[in-house]
Parts: structure tokens; C-alpha cells; sequence
């Protein structure tokens, strides 16, 4: 017989959620308090009555459910406690005395619902349950913990997104809990829907601009009666606006998502409220110094630290340790647009301002970092604040070109060392087509511009803006990026076939970077004169200046550029017919390379290499290696150097002419069709997955199930082709589905096409 309870019948079937399950009974054999927090609408209710459900043989003197949402008067506590549990009062005891005197003797679990506006109420009465009452357990819910002695505090997380490449395969989006529930909840809301091929794309969409909240894709699914998919996706630009009309059965709170968040919001102190509407300003995650910057004013760092962290207790702000060792700040998307109207309503232009000019100053800063012993962490570094810097760029550009031009100058160093070079030209653009003032900051942006024109093969483009920025740095008089400008002009005369015109202009580099002491701009200026004597049939002379470059590169730790200069040695080996020396340098300049994510190089190793293997009598490898540059180069955008094409072209025709020409097409086309990682992994020989998708958390033997379950054949067949027990293949079979998260075989036969390829 179950325990006797006042748990509510589930209107609808319960999605997901498995795992956090099992962890929550162990939590809750290991402590006498556990408390599920999370954000409004993030399922903790309906989670704690679910786990509640599945442990009522635990507790056979009663499961109570103690609703407290509508209870706004923490001197009805204990009477809406032992009201839920069946306590009623005495005439000789008050409820309080009634109450305990009744949980003291029980074996009971109480699920205390919706704490958050009771806070001091329910961790006194928790405090006075878990000393007086040594077999009663407590499970909480709330937007914050109860701060009590012993207390296990849990997260509800949202529920698991779908992943956008697999759109196309419904069968595999259903492992995501989120896309479960959308689906189960608007096949109630329009009888027959369905997710196939036709609406995969647009639930992918929904469900992942909702985060994973049960609340919101809930209330979504319900829009499905009366608005088709797209119009959904359309409307969730305002959210708040579109996500209403939830059950009336419901509390007011979540029957629409507005109502969700104001409850919590309503909960803040006036500090709290205005630093959640502060941080607001930040995308994609912040730490304690930007917030001391955009929202410090006359407040020390413990103060803001301390606030930021009663914003995370009350879950809605959640932190994030960084892998660099810091600890970062994040919001979800739903809270951050909540927020965001509130410090519209407060005026937003001054934290606006604050946020740019923080990041104009620590992109800068981070900028000469990335040709330092340090630049892989900086590299790192950018990434994570990258949102940040694009929204302070677009602030910056309406509002203060000078800070513009100075952050795009410094984004683009990063875009460009990871081959991004659209989007730091994009910005560049942008910044330059209005700032007009001759100055420093404006040569900087022009000769970075330059640099991406020449990466991109715009040799014209490349020396319009190098000559002016050398222009103004002469009349400036700013030596460093004068030395910076004539490097580039030099490089575009040599594009040409100027050699006199490109070596003048690589001799003053050089000669300016030696009065300013810059060993890295001396390594480049030997690297760029020692290109020339290559071009110009002398590679011995060619040798020594990048062995005196690569002496020059090493003490500033600047790896990214040392990796130019050593696929450039192997050039040169090449050429003085060093085939064994040349290889073994390729592939040194290809480990860096692959380090930084550096397509450019990467396609320049591959070229090398292609000719390499050409030398050696193996034309259809270089034709595989010719390929793989080509495919780098046109999805990053980067082009081979012009003085250089020739080498290439003569190669590809040689190699070509060699196999013929059907078995070159295909040869190319697998070089072509090649990832940046499975280039790399092609280049090095490697003979396991070549990427991402090919990485498996399946054994041997469970892949080797799913590649028969792909191929069609029922457990009984596979026992017999593997020689192993019907039960074996079962128990493997339970494996894969507990491993993946899958729930069907035809799931395992999609998830194996993909990832594992034909048995």
C-alpha cells in the first residue's frame, strides 16, 4: 500500500528529467534537507512532485505537498503545514505545539513549495523540523536556498537543448528533453502534430531561443492551436509579448512568462534590482571587474561582490568557472531581456557608455597580448568576451568613433589570428567609413584593414590603405606604425613582382624596427626580405635571414608568427632540395598552426606538403593536399600569396596530367570536402575519427552493435554475426540507448549513419 500523501495526479505526462531524478533520491538518502533551486518556470515543482512520487515507500507515514506561493503572511506558515499534513489543532496545544509534537514520531517527507517570498519563516521552521523531528525529510523548492545548516542545495537545470545540426534528423532531435516537451505539449494543443523533416527546423529554433525552460516552451506549445511554427519563431523576438495564456488552473504567476520573472523581480531589494538592470548590458557572460566598471559607482568590491552573489542565490544570475581560471557571471536570454526593459525604464545611456568604454580599454590591452609568451590565453580571452566587444562596437560606432576605430583596430588582430576575416573587415568598414580625423588611431585601423585586404587577395585595396597609413604616421611622427605600414607596402609590391620596390620598403621596416628595439618586428622584416630571395632564386641566402628571424621571434613567445616563419624554412628546404629536413619543418609549423585554429598557414603547409608528395612520386596525394587548401581557403577566405601562385598551379597541372583526370576530381574533392580539423588529422597521418562527429563515448564492441543496428538487422542477427549472446547484444543494445540518450532503435541507426559510418 502507498504511503498516504496529498501529491496532485499529473495533468499531463511528465518529460524528462531522468537523470536529475536518480541524483535527487541519492541526494536525499545522503541529506535531511535538499533544496531545489532555479529560476522562475525551470520545472522545480513539478520535478519535486515527480521525485516525491517515486519515493513514497520511503517515507510511510506520509508525503505532503506544502504549497506556499499564495501565502503572503509568514504567521500562517505552520498552520498551512499542519494543514497539508492532516494536523489539526488542539484545545490544550496550539498548531505550533500540535504540529511537532504529530512530525516527531512520523517517517515523513515534506516538500516545503515556493519558499522564496517566506525566506526567514521557512528556514526557522526547516531549522526547528530537522532538530526536533529526526525522521522527517525536507525537499524545498525556491528561487534561493534557505541558508540552513545542512542543507544540500541543487540546481534545476533547463532541460537539455537540441543540437542545430541535427535538424534534419527528428529522430535524433528527440533525444533533447526540450524538443520531448515541446512536442508531447503541442500534439495536446493541435491534435495530430507531428515533428518531421517539415517542422524540425523551427522547433530546433524555438525550443533553443527559450533556453530550456519548461515554463516557456510549455506556453509556446500551447500557441501552436492557433499560430503555425514560423509565426512562433517570428514572434519570440519579444517574448514577454507572445508567451501568455497559460492554464487557469495554474498560479497566476506561471500563466504567463512576464508574470514568471516579475514575481521574482518583485522579491529584489531596490540595490538588487538596479544591479540586475546594470548587468543587463553584458552578452554572453561577464566578471567581477566589468561589473565594477559598468556598475561600481561609489561601491567597493566586496559590496558588488556580495550583491552579484545574492543576484546567484536568488537564481538569476548564474556563475560560470571559467576553464581560464576565473570565475564569470551569466544570465540566461529570458532574464537578460527582462532585465534590459528595466534599465531602459531607468535610462539606459550611462551603463551603455561605461560598458563600451570598459571594453574599448580592455580589448586594447589585450590586443598587444597576443603576440606575447601569453597570446594563446588572450586568445582564449577574447573569445569569451567577444559579444561583449561586438555590442560595445555597435554602441561605439553610433555614439564615439574614436573608441571605435580603437576597438575594431584591436577585434580585428583577434579575428584575423582566427581567421575570421569578414567579420573584421566588416567592422573596420564600418569604423573608418565616418572617422575623418588623421590620427593615430586611424593609421592603426587603415593598416590593419590592409592586412586583411592582402590575406584576402585585394592587393589593390592593400595598398591604398597602407599608403595612407603611412602617411599619417609619417606627418604623426610615429615610427612603429610607420615600420608597420611600409612592411604591408612591401608585401604588395612583391605581389607584383617589384622586387627592388618591396626589398627598399622591407630594408626601412627592418631599420625602424631595429631603432625601436622590436625583435618581433625585426623577425618579420627578415622573414618578408627572405620571401624575396626565395622569389628571386636564392634560397641559401634565403635560409639565413629566417634562421636570423626565428632567433629574433622566440624571445617575445609570439608562437602564431614563429609558425609563419617556420612553414616559410620549410619552403626554403624544399627548394635546396632537403625533401626529409623539409617535411619534418612542415609539419613543426603545422603543430602550431593547428594549436591557433590558423587556416592560413595551414593551407600553406598543405601546398607545401602537396608539392612535396608530387617530388616524391605520389601525385594523387598532393592532389588530396591541394584540395584541402583550396577548401580552407575558400570557406576562410584567405588567398595564397600571389608571388607564390605559380608554384601551385604548375604542381596541380603536373599532378593532375599524372592520374588522369577522374581519378584527380575525386582526389581533390576529398581534400575539398575536409574540416580544419580533418585536415589537420590528414596532414598528420592520423588513422582514428577525424573530427568532432567521429569521436564516439561508445565502446569497441557497442559501436560495433550500433553499426548493425544502422545495417538493419534485429538483436538476434547481430548476436550472430558477433558470435556473442542474444542477452549480450540486449544488454549492449540498453547501453548505447542509456549512454546517448536514445530511446529507440531507430534513433541508434540515425546516431550511427552520422557518427559512425557504414559496418
Amino acid at each position: 500500500m502507498p504511503a498516504p500523501n496529498n501529491l496532485p495526479a499529473e495533468p499531463t505526462s511528465f518529460v524528462g528529467r531522468e537523470t536529475q531524478l536518480t541524483d535527487l533520491r541519492r541526494l536525499l538518502r545522503k541529506s535531511r534537507l535538499v533544496t531545489l533551486t532555479g529560476p522562475g518556470g525551470a520545472g522545480k515543482t513539478r520535478l519535486a512532485v515527480r521525485l516525491a512520487s517515486t519515493v513514497l515507500d520511503r517515507f510511510p507515514d506520509g508525503v505532503w505537498l506544502v504549497e506556499l506561493a499564495n501565502i503572503a503572511d509568514p504567521r500562517l506558515l505552520e498552520q498551512t503545514v499542519a494543514t497539508s499534513c492532516g494536523i489539526r489543532e488542539e484545545k490544550t496545544r496550539s498548531v505550533a505545539e500540535a504540529l511537532f509534537t504529530s512530525l516527531t514520531r512520523q517517517r515523513s517527507l515534506l516538500i516545503l513549495d515556493s519558499t522564496e517570498h517566506l525566506g526567514d519563516a521557512c528556514a526557522t521552521l526547516a531549522g526547528r523540523i530537522l532538530r526536533a523531528c529526526p525522521t522527517v525529510t525536507l525537499l524545498v523548492t525556491g528561487r534561493e536556498p534557505l541558508g540552513v545548516a545542512g542543507e544540500l542545495i541543487w540546481r534545476a537545470p533547463s532541460l537539455t537543448l537540441p543540437r542545430a545540426e541535427d535538424a534534419d534528423h527528428p529522430e535524433l532531435l528527440l533525444q533533447s528533453e526540450a524538443v520531448r516537451l515541446f512536442v508531447e505539449r503541442s500534439a495536446l494543443s493541435r491534435p495530430g502534430f507531428q515533428l518531421d523533416k517539415g517542422t524540425s527546423a523551427a522547433v530546433v529554433a524555438i525550443t533553443s531561443r527559450l533556453e530550456g525552460i519548461p515554463l516557456a516552451i510549455e506556453l509556446a506549445a500551447a500557441l501552436t492551436a492557433t499560430m503555425t511554427l514560423p509565426d512562433i519563431v517570428d514572434g519570440l523576438r519579444d517574448r514577454f509579448r507572445l508567451l501568455t495564456g497559460g492554464s487557469r488552473s495554474s498560479l497566476p504567476r506561471h500563466q504567463t512568462l512576464r508574470q514568471a520573472v516579475d514575481w521574482s523581480y518583485r522579491l529584489l531589494t531596490r540595490q538588487e534590482q538596479g544591479l540586475l538592470a546594470s548587468v543587463a548590458t553584458f552578452v554572453g557572460g561577464f566578471d567581477l571587474s566589468a561589473v565594477e566598471a559598468v556598475a561600481g559607482g561609489d561601491s567597493s568590491t566586496d559590496d558588488l561582490r556580495a550583491l552579484l552573489q545574492r543576484l546567484v542565490s536568488k537564481s538569476l544570475v548564474m556563475t560560470d568557472p571559467s576553464k581560464l581560471g576565473r570565475t564569470r557571471y551569466e544570465m540566461l536570454e529570458t532574464l537578460r531581456e527582462y532585465a534590459l526593459e528595466k534599465l531602459h525604464e531607468q535610462g539606459e545611456a550611462r551603463a551603455r557608455s561605461r560598458h563600451a568604454e570598459y571594453f574599448v580599454e580592455w580589448s586594447s590591452a589585450a590586443a598587444r597580448h597576443l603576440s606575447t609568451h601569453d597570446q594563446r590565453q588572450w586568445l582564449d580571452r577574447f573569445a569569451e568576451e567577444l559579444a561583449n566587444i561586438r555590442l560595445a562596437l555597435e554602441w561605439t560606432i553610433a555614439e564615439h568613433l574614436d573608441s571605435a576605430l580603437l576597438l575594431a583596430t584591436s577585434l580585428a588582430q583577434y579575428t584575423t589570428m582566427r581567421g575570421l576575416f569578414i567579420e573584421g573587415l566588416d567592422w573596420l568598414n564600418r569604423a573608418l567609413e565616418n572617422a575623418t580625423a588623421e590620427s593615430l588611431g586611424r593609421a592603426a585601423a587603415l593598416r590593419v584593414r590592409a592586412r586583411i585586404h592582402r590575406r584576402r587577395g585585394n592587393f589593390a585595396a592593400a595598398q591604398h590603405d597602407a599608403e595612407t597609413a603611412a602617411q599619417i604616421s609619417r606627418d604623426i611622427g610615429d615610427d612603429v606604425e610607420l615600420g608597420n605600414a611600409l612592411t604591408l607596402l612591401g608585401i604588395v609590391a612583391s605581389s607584383k613582382r617589384h622586387w627592388v620596390k618591396a626589398e627598399r620598403f622591407h630594408r626601412q621596416a627592418l631599420e625602424l624596427a631595429r631603432r625601436a628595439r622590436s625583435r618581433r618586428s625585426m623577425a618579420v622584416s627578415l622573414n618578408n626580405l627572405a620571401l624575396l630571395d626565395v622569389a628571386r632564386g636564392r634560397p641559401r641566402e634565403a635560409l639565413h635571414l629566417i634562421d636570423e628571424g626565428l632567433a629574433n621571434i622566440a624571445p617575445s613567445g609570439d608562437r602564431f608568427t614563429e609558425s609563419v616563419l617556420v612553414e616559410n624554412r620549410a619552403r626554403v628546404l624544399f627548394d635546396l632540395g632537403e625533401l626529409g629536413p623539409s617535411e619534418a619543418t612542415y609539419l613543426e609549423a603545422l603543430k602550431i598552426a593547428a594549436e591557433f585554429e590558423d587556416p592560413a598557414t595551414t593551407a600553406e603547409v598543405c601546398e607545401g606538403l602537396g608539392l612535396l608528395s608530387l617530388a616524391r612520386g605520389n601525385p594523387r596525394r598532393a592532389l588530396v593536399l591541394f584540395g584541402a587548401s583550396a577548401g580552407l581557403r575558400t570557406r576562410y577566405g584567405a588567398e595564397a600569396p600571389s608571388e607564390f601562385r605559380h608554384r601551385f598551379e604548375t604542381g596541380f597541372a603536373e599532378a593532375r596530367a599524372k592520374v588522369g583526370r577522374h581519378a584527380a576530381d575525386a582526389a581533390w574533392r576529398e581534400g575539398e570536402s575536409c574540416s580544419f580539423r580533418q585536415v589537420i588529422n590528414l596532414v598528420m597521418g592520423s588513422t582514428g575519427p577525424s573530427d568532432d562527429r567521429g569521436r564516439s563515448p561508445l565502446s569497441p564492441r557497442e559501436a560495433e552493435v550500433a553499426r548493425l543496428v544502422a545495417a538493419g538487422l534485429t538483436n538476434a542477427e547481430a548476436a550472430a554475426r558477433l558470435r556473442i549472446s542474444d542477452r549480450t547484444v540486449d544488454a549492449h543494445v540498453e547501453h548505447i540507448r542509456n549512454k546517448l540518450g536514445l530511446r529507440t532503435r531507430a534513433q541508434i541507426a540515425v546516431w550511427a549513419h552520422e557518427r559512425l559510418g557504414d559496418s
